[in-house]
């Protein structure tokens, strides 16, 4: 007769595949629900106010509109409701799943904070983008931005994937599961974040005055995606337990760094050439040195300990 303490656990059945099928649908119905009912509650709040008893003209909006910036106030607000929202819809499915609900939440709760804490950026660096309709503006960069800079733990709200079935494919823990998805956010949302950055950086780089689009595209996004793809593997490696595993993605994390160090010397060293070319052809060497850099990495040995092309593996966890 075995112990009480050592009854062993039943096997969950597996589903059937027409269970999944239905569960595959509803998740994908509750996210695209979520996305539209969340965007038009920031849609009416933004037009409407009053439908909310709010007052009609709002101080808050009427200084975003003084700034040009209705668009990106508008996205800000989507993000902020889209993340309960989309929980809100994803926890039925979620228990359909068998996924854990409080262990979701505690996730959306701190998906929640990171898009306050940004919208509360975006709104702080504003100054620094072009605004829309201005003589030679370029009007909705700081949308596309802020955008990329939202798209990760937005997703992940929308999408159900912070309620993580447990077990899961590969017989996880719940502990295991909830680091394989941080893992996935964070390298995402760090990545997006470091193209944030080094935009920002390029779009304000003025000396010399001709050398600024070096900085900006595509020199300020790849030098900053890959300076935020080194933060995200760092991330990821203090989530893993197994030191080897950790040894791995340091050494990843490494040679992104030295890959972002390498574009943004290059882009501030073409730079320097504003002081006698003009803008035209300052564009063009901007455009061109960083592809060239990866492409010369590729021959030579010395180089390419610098400067390193490679695919980011994502956790399987992550969104699944």
């Amino acid at each position: 007769m075995r112990a009480s303490g050592q009854t062993r656990p039943h096997p969950r059945p597996e589903p059937s595949k027409a269970r999944v099928k239905t569960v595959k649908a509803l998740r994908i119905t509750a996210g695209t629900a979520a996305g539209i009912v969340s965007l038009a509650l920031a849609l009416t709040l933004a037009l409407t106010p009053e439908s909310f008893g709010l007052p009609a003209s709002p101080a808050l909006y009427d200084k975003v509109r003084a700034e040009g910036r209705g668009a990106e106030g508008v996205l800000a607000l989507w993000a902020v409701l889209a993340v309960p929202i989309g929980g809100l819809l994803q926890s039925p499915v979620a228990r359909l799943r068998g996924a854990r609900i409080r262990a979701g939440w505690a996730l959306l709760a701190g998906y929640w904070l990171y898009v306050l804490l940004v919208t509360v950026a975006i709104w702080q660096v504003q100054d620094l983008f072009p605004s829309h309709g201005g003589p030679g503006k370029s009007g909705g960069l700081l949308g596309a931005l802020a955008g990329l800079a939202l798209a990760t733990p937005v997703g992940a709200a929308c999408s159900g994937a912070v309620f993580r079935p447990v077990p899961g494919e590969h017989g996880d823990t719940l502990s295991a599961q909830i680091r394989g998805h941080l893992a996935t956010v964070g390298l995402l949302t760090w990545s997006f974040n470091g193209a944030f950055v080094g935009m920002l950086i390029g779009l304000n780089f003025h000396f010399p005055r001709t050398g600024a689009t070096a900085m900006f595209f595509p020199g300020g996004l790849l030098w900053g995606f890959h300076a935020g793809a080194a933060l995200g593997m760092l991330i990821i490696a203090r989530l893993q337990r197994a030191p080897d595993a950790r040894a791995a993605t340091t050494a990843v994390a490494a040679s992104l760094a030295r890959t972002a160090t390498a574009l943004l010397l290059c882009c501030l060293c073409v730079t320097q050439l504003g002081w006698i070319l003009p803008a035209w052809t300052m564009a063009v060497l901007g455009f061109g040195a960083p592809l060239a850099l990866f492409a010369l990495a590729d021959r030579s040995g010395r180089l390419g300990r610098w400067v390193e092309f490679r695919t980011l593996e994502l956790p399987k966890e992550g969104f699944s």
